[in-house]
């Protein structure tokens, strides 16, 4: 390679968004877009990544690159790129996105092991030494494979001869065996030719109890696993119940319905027949079978060897997808997110890398699965808005990046959803997305009947909150009936404050000016935005008296309503104080499911996901709740969680019913979510929305400012704004710009906060404009105690 091509771009994590140029001392054709680099940065070594090739600068000296950490890189192709879109369109460090799609293993500057596998000694006589099945390459052997060719430990371990082993740990060698998995079904017979047995080869986990049934030996076992022909599945690398959920059962006996037919039928033989691109939603009714057509579309594509990716709003939703793809593919399936230990993500994104798992179900972050040969992804719940990165950066958007990971790799992809997102469905309706709807649920179930109670008249008496006297009794008559209630309130915690009956006061968190809202378990007061906890509240901090006032109800105060109205009942509680675990979540919703109690109470982990068929009532205790925002998607996101909560009655052939509590009982938001009129309600909505210029007629950016000192927050975010308006003329941008003004949450965190908000039509100009004012003067030229957050496409708007 010549000398002007030895320089490298490389992205390295920090505040500001650029790349950096490094050289290398010898030729470079061996770096692989996202390969991991250690370089120095200043006075530290960091991890980096190789973007690409770069012309030698004149204007600095540049510094040379320690080692490659790895001798591949780790992100195919497709993904590579879907990183880079995001880095520029989300204004996100091209690092930070690249180091979002990785394992936490793969965050750190550690080496792993490179292992012989069996299938080296098919290769044995062409290499300068002798592998040995099972052995790890000492640095030794790695200099004399160098020494011979330079990429060749790059090529073994792209064709499997070495593997790359994370995580050692110093407990590892205690870990409990609990089965086996076949990791080399290629080299089976191979390796059995000259063995006294031949057992059949398997799929999945064998216990060892069943491979001696088969004729192994405990010395076949063991000389396999060395050899790597067995993996040895143990507590540490077993697909923990933290994310592994029972398999549904039946579901490959589920008939398609007449509509389901008709609409697998049209997807699969339409224009490019799950071979071109194309963005298809599908809108159908709570109950309507929409995740059995997803599994019919990823039978289909898995016939012709490509792979699926499957995207769920939150990881409690995830585990139960997975449950009802794993009853319908088996093994095929895996599971990734953020709530896996350190060694579980590990393990599933390799064996995803590998092609071991055809299938990939999870949330947001589960879109950088390194899947090979990708030829389907699917959106379930597209609406939600969890599919939108807050923080960290980058602040991207799930669903939309899904959009855009399947036109990289020219593949259809499904949006699906009972209450679509106005963003969808307009496009569905300019023909944009094609649009395919299920308006019935299988067999004998209907949508349940749906009644709105006002709580300015009937609630019961005394300290009783958001209990009316006809819920009582629906919930009396499903109790006499032996059948199940949900209840739902959108409020965590026993209250959202506590007030000394004394002198007044109201305990506020000192970060961010909020009243703390008290939790019983622990006796606590905490916030529910910065994480700040007040113990030992038995004594007013203003006066010290004893006597307190418990204002507003949360789902703690609730849950003790109803053991005090239902005495022999013992509800199940499911929110995030609740179930801090993905493992403790399932627990609680299977506690239900076998019947363990009658009555289930949660925030928003009850509206979605549960097919339970001896559910009948669903009581939404304070639909105003999630009307009372300063957001103009509340109506929105109001509509969607009332649409959803009310689906999960009635889903078998018993009849459901639901009873939706307001103060507000003449509005048209809960009388249409009450007939699930998603239509009649989009209808209603949309003209505001383009009244407003709100999406989907225009697109969004917030710029955040915040620091610890006031006046210089407000300067410097009008200084910004003038500047902006300027460029804007000049560049002939056209956008609205409103602010900057006090965030709704305007101190949070220790920190003052205000923000401008953007709209415009002409959303790729508006990034180029604001990526070439940064690269000219960084950050924009704002002051250093002002930290400034580009957040395009935003959903929190507090």
């Amino acid at each position: 390679m010549n000398s002007q091509n030895q320089y490298i771009r490389v992205a390295v994590s920090g505040p500001l968004r650029q790349t950096f140029t490094y050289s290398y001392s010898d030729q470079v054709e061996f770096l692989q877009p996202g390969q991991r680099l250690l370089v120095p940065f200043g006075k530290a070594r960091k991890v980096g990544f190789y973007i690409g090739p770069t012309q030698r600068p004149t204007s600095f000296e540049v510094k040379e690159i320690i080692r490659p950490l790895d001798e591949i890189s780790f992100l195919p192709s497709d993904l590579f790129q879907l990183l880079m879109w995001i880095a520029d369109y989300y204004f996100a460090n091209p690092a930070d996105c690249l180091t979002a799609a990785l394992p936490p293993a793969l965050k750190t500057s550690r080496p792993p092991k490179l292992i012989w596998t069996s299938s080296s000694i098919d290769c044995a006589q062409s290499l300068p030494l002798t592998p040995k099945p099972g052995r790890q390459l000492t640095s030794a052997d790695q200099k004399r494979l160098k020494q011979h060719d330079r990429n060749l430990i790059r090529q073994l371990i792209n064709n499997g001869v070495l593997a790359q082993k994370w995580l050692q740990s110093e407990d590892e060698s205690s870990a409990r065996v609990i089965g086996y998995r076949a990791t080399d079904l290629h080299g089976w017979d191979h390796w059995f030719e000259d063995k006294r047995i031949n057992p059949p080869m398997f799929d999945g986990i064998r216990r060892r109890s069943s491979l001696l049934q088969d004729g192994w030996t405990a010395h076949f076992i063991a000389k396999a696993v060395r050899e790597q022909i067995l993996e040895p599945i143990t507590d540490h690398n077993e697909l923990s119940d933290s994310y592994q959920h029972h398999n549904r059962q039946g579901v490959r006996d589920i008939e398609l319905t007449t509509e389901q037919k008709q609409i697998l039928n049209e997807i699969t033989t339409g224009s490019g027949s799950l071979k071109d691109f194309s963005v298809s939603l599908l809108h159908g009714i709570t109950g309507s079978g929409k995740t059995l057509v997803y599994c019919h579309l990823a039978e289909r594509v898995l016939k012709t060897g490509r792979t699926v990716l499957v995207l769920t709003p939150e990881i409690a939703l995830a585990g139960l997808t997975q449950a009802y793809f794993r009853g319908y593919f088996g093994n095929d399936v895996a599971v990734l997110h953020s709530g896996m230990t350190d060694r579980e993500r590990m393990l599933s994104f390799d064996s995803v890398r590998k092609g071991r798992y055809p299938i990939v179900v999870g949330p947001r972050s589960a879109l950088f699965a390194p899947l090979p040969n990708l030829g389907l992804i699917i959106v379930d719940e597209e609406h939600d808005s969890s599919y939108k990165q807050e923080n960290p950066s980058p602040r991207f958007h799930g669903r939309d990046c899904a959009i855009k990971r399947a036109q990289l790799n020219k593949i259809p992809i499904i949006l699906g959803s009972a209450s679509p997102s106005f963003e969808s469905f307009y496009q569905a309706k300019k023909g944009k997305y094609k649009l395919y709807t299920l308006s019935k649920r299988p067999g004998n179930a209907h949508l349940p009947s749906v009644s709105i109670i006002d709580l300015t008249t009937s609630r019961l008496r005394g300290d009783l909150p958001f209990f009316t006297w006809q819920l009582k009794k629906q919930i009396e008559e499903r109790l006499e009936k032996n059948e199940q209630t949900i209840l739902f309130l959108n409020r965590r915690g026993h209250s959202p404050q506590i007030k000394c009956n004394s002198c007044g006061h109201v305990p506020a968190c000192p970060n961010c000016e909020v009243t703390l809202t008290y939790h019983q378990t622990g006796r606590k007061l905490s916030c529910h935005y910065c994480g700040h906890v007040m113990v030992a509240n038995d004594i007013c901090q203003q006066c010290g008296s004893k006597d307190f006032f418990y204002l507003g109800a949360g789902t703690q105060k609730i849950e003790e309503a109803i053991i005090r109205l239902f005495k022999d009942e013992k509800p199940l509680r499911l929110d995030s104080d609740s179930a801090g675990s993905g493992k403790r979540i399932q627990k609680i919703i299977d506690s239900f499911a076998n019947g363990e109690s009658r009555l289930l109470l949660g925030t928003q982990m009850v509206t979605k996901g549960l097919d339970l068929p001896n559910v009948t009532l669903v009581g939404v205790l304070s639909a105003d709740q999630l009307l009372d925002r300063p957001d103009f998607r509340a109506s929105e996101r109001a509509f969607a969680q009332l649409l959803q909560v009310a689906g999960r009655s009635g889903r078998a052939d018993k009849a459901g019913e639901v009873l939706i509590q307001t103060f507000y009982p003449e509005s048209e938001i809960i009388e249409k979510a009450s007939h699930q009129d998603f239509t009649g309600f989009y209808d209603l909505e949309i003209k505001s929305r383009e009244s407003l210029h709100y999406p989907p007629f225009r697109r969004l950016v917030n710029i955040l400012f915040m620091g610890k000192n006031e006046q210089k927050v407000e300067t410097e975010s009008h200084t910004f704004t003038q500047n902006l308006k300027s460029r804007c003329l000049t560049e002939k941008v056209t956008t609205d710009i409103l602010g900057p003004a006090p965030c709704p949450m305007y101190f949070l965190r220790g920190q003052y906060r205000r923000h401008l908000l953007l709209k415009t039509k002409s959303i790729l100009k508006l990034i180029h404009l604001l990526s070439e004012w940064e690269e000219s003067q960084k950050r924009f030229n704002i002051h250093s105690t002002v930290r400034i957050i580009v957040d395009v496409d935003p959903y929190d708007m507090m």
